[in-house]
């Protein structure tokens, strides 16, 4: 069994205006900076041995500054929105549709969230290792996808998992499509 803990990265000035950041590299929000210590402090505590990050600085940065060995993987960065990046969703032409079926709708110039939880789940599982308890410092996409893998929820509904920012889960991985929800969303920090 390994422990498996999932960390949604801090808020973003974005994000918290309701738009979909996507593929933008923005930063963490100050309100977020200033939490972070709390939130380093209670992960270190866990007893994570390693931890595996998208390369998008709002994960990566936190993931980097735990000191502990960590892996950056492209394939764990958030499902990219194109156009739609930044764009308040009632502003964005077309979401109407988008949401009728969001995790196969595709954004002008973006993914389905489907290939990106696809990504998502491949970069992962061609790093995990070992039974040590490992981080996963990354966004809401991913993640929803990568817990849905292991509880064994259908991918089509992973987007029915709420996530806030710093929201961390623990998951008991048991065999490569088999784990055991111990905790979800906790507010870390």
């Amino acid at each position: 069994m390994m422990p498996l803990y999932l960390l949604r990265h801090g808020p973003t000035e974005a994000s918290a205006k309701g738009a979909p950041l996507g593929r933008l590299d923005l930063p963490v929000a100050p309100e977020g900076q200033a939490r972070w210590p709390r939130v380093r402090e209670e992960l270190l505590a866990l007893g994570i041995g390693r931890v595996l990050t998208s390369d998008l600085g709002r994960a990566r940065d936190h993931a980097l500054d735990l000191g502990l060995p960590c892996l950056v993987l492209p394939g764990l960065s958030e499902q990219a929105f194109g156009e739609w990046e930044a764009r308040p969703w009632d502003q964005v032409e077309g979401a109407e549709a988008f949401f009728r079926d969001p995790a196969r709708g595709v954004p002008p110039g973006g993914e389905s969230f489907l290939a990106c939880g696809a990504r998502a789940l491949l970069a992962l599982q061609g790093a995990l290792e070992g039974e040590g308890a490992t981080l996963v410092l990354a966004h809401g996409g991913p993640l929803r996808a990568i817990l849905a893998h292991y509880i064994g929820l259908p991918a089509t509904r992973a987007l029915d998992l709420s996530w806030q920012p710093f929201g961390l889960t623990r998951v008991d991985v048991y065999a490569p499509d088999r784990g055991a929800l111990r905790f979800h969303n906790r507010l870390a920090g």
